[in-house]
């Protein structure tokens, strides 16, 4: 590593700490109070603690970028191919089609779980945003049909995609997480299923029980009537992010858009007990451990999905379809990819000023469990500044250089942070004011249903967190 070349500065624990605390609450007053855009309050908070905290001016922007090469090398292929596979499914229509099969399978009681394996199939490779807009128009028609309301029919879909979102790579979050601490993708994801399905099973068809039930009449048949007098609620929305799938007669199969969705989770899953499955050194094995790698796994995923769903999209089976399709699945991203960056940069200078140690060797100091720690950390920033990736990726930034010293296992620091970062999505979060318009609800019901929701599913995520690292060992 380059900055092992660079001596840590010799300044007290406690001021270290101070300076940490401090550049937490100068991102807060950039990002909550000035509005800046994250990128940006990342890179000053980045150089105001390296300034702080007695670091050579000549090297701190040489820690900054080599965080900032560390931690996209690790990413952002894997968030560039993913978001490739996710344009084919909305394009095609493989999401719909999948979900309707669920949907139109079941009963009123198995209606709910049907949304909430939907949520989770498809918010497996495509973006909590891109999930949501899919998957609408399926909440819409299954409330027209039940006459409930469209917030709280759509709480398990919520739930699903909500919680892969946190804990599932290659989700960026999760991502970030996993890379910070070293953890095993395989095993998280597995452990993360573990964790995050009784959680996503109490938040969504749980709590739409609860609240269906306390539903007043009148509430229920004005929520009704509007599902069936305004069809195009969701219209707006869909519209904006995939106007080709709208156009498409034939749309993919189900099963095909379920193998786009679970290969790249089996291939990688087969990479990581590769040593369980064939001998070490042989060629099997390291065969396995190839294909098992993000990169290669979704690269595999995305060249399979362009034979089976690219002939279904408008253009698909032209080169210049495929690169406009492309094209159209970087523009999403974007953004995360710079906030991204500037958290890994800011992650480098949390390290090489020493910062980010001392803070950690204080919490083992009072003896806070690390587990504890890492979502109490994610939460905070959470509720303060309303980005779950910027809450992962500070938390993890603060805890990854001390993870060997913690004694807990990385892929559960990963879960923990991850459901630390989605507790009581509030007024300053983007995704509250989507909900809010997409389901067209007021301050209370979007309160009362997704914060709510969030809630359940970040404070059940860690007991199940818990519990896995007591059943593991």
């Amino acid at each position: 590593m380059l900055w092992d070349n660079f001596p840590v500065p010799l300044a007290h624990s406690s001021y270290l700490v101070a300076c940490a605390a401090g550049t937490v609450l100068l991102l807060l007053l950039l990002i909550a109070r000035l509005r800046l855009h994250p990128a940006l309050a990342l890179t000053v908070g980045a150089f105001a603690l390296g300034a702080a905290s007695g670091m050579p001016l000549a090297q701190l922007p040489l820690s900054f970028t080599t965080g900032v090469g560390n931690l996209m090398g690790h990413i952002a292929m894997v968030l560039a191919l993913g978001a490739i596979l996710g344009r084919l499914l909305a394009v095609s229509g493989g999401a719909t089609a999948l979900g309707s099969l669920l949907v139109e399978g079941c009963g009123p009681r198995g209606l709910p779980w049907a949304l909430l394996a939907t949520g989770l199939l498809v918010g497996m490779p495509v973006f909590f945003e891109v999930g949501l807009v899919l998957l609408l128009p399926i909440v819409a028609e299954a409330a027209r049909r039940s006459g409930k309301p469209p917030i709280l029919v759509g709480l398990p879909v919520l739930a699903g995609l909500s919680i892969v979102h946190a804990v599932f790579p290659p989700h960026p979050a999760a991502m970030l997480a996993a890379t910070q601490f070293h953890a095993d993708l395989g095993r998280t994801m597995v452990w993360g299923l573990m964790a995050g399905l009784p959680a996503a099973a109490l938040a969504g068809p749980g709590l739409s029980w609860f609240l269906l039930r306390r539903w007043s009449l009148k509430s229920a048949k004005s929520a009704s009537e509007q599902a069936e007098t305004e069809p195009a609620l969701f219209a707006p929305a869909t519209d904006r992010q995939s106007p080709s799938a709208l156009q498409n007669e034939k749309p993919a199969c189900a099963v095909r858009a379920a193998t786009a969705i679970l290969l790249p989770v089996a291939l990688i899953c087969l990479g990581s007990f590769a040593d369980l499955l064939a001998a070490p050194g042989s060629g099997l094995n390291h065969l396995l451990h190839f294909i098992g790698a993000p990169d290669v796994a979704l690269l595999i995923a995305v060249l399979v999905a362009l034979l089976t769903l690219g002939g279904r999209i408008p253009g698909g089976k032209s080169p210049e379809g495929l690169r406009k399709l492309a094209g159209e699945a970087f523009e999403p991203i974007a953004g995360v990819l710079v906030i991204l960056a500037a958290a890994g940069g800011l992650s480098g200078v949390l390290r090489d000023s020493g910062a980010a140690q001392a803070t950690v060797s204080l919490a083992l100091g009072v003896h806070m469990p690390p587990l504890l720690l890492a979502w109490l950390l994610a939460a905070v920033v959470r509720v303060a500044m309303g980005s779950s990736t910027v809450a992962m990726a500070v938390a993890a930034g603060v805890l990854a250089p001390m993870t060997a010293q913690m004694g807990v296992r990385p892929e559960l620091l990963v879960l923990a942070t991850g459901t630390g970062s989605i507790i009581l999505s509030h007024v300053n979060d983007p995704g509250f004011w989507m909900i809010s318009s997409f389901f067209k609800t007021d301050l209370k019901e979007t309160l009362t249903s997704w914060t709510v929701l969030e809630t359940i599913l970040s404070i059940t995520g860690l007991g199940m967190t818990l519990l896995l690292s007591v059943a593991l060992g």
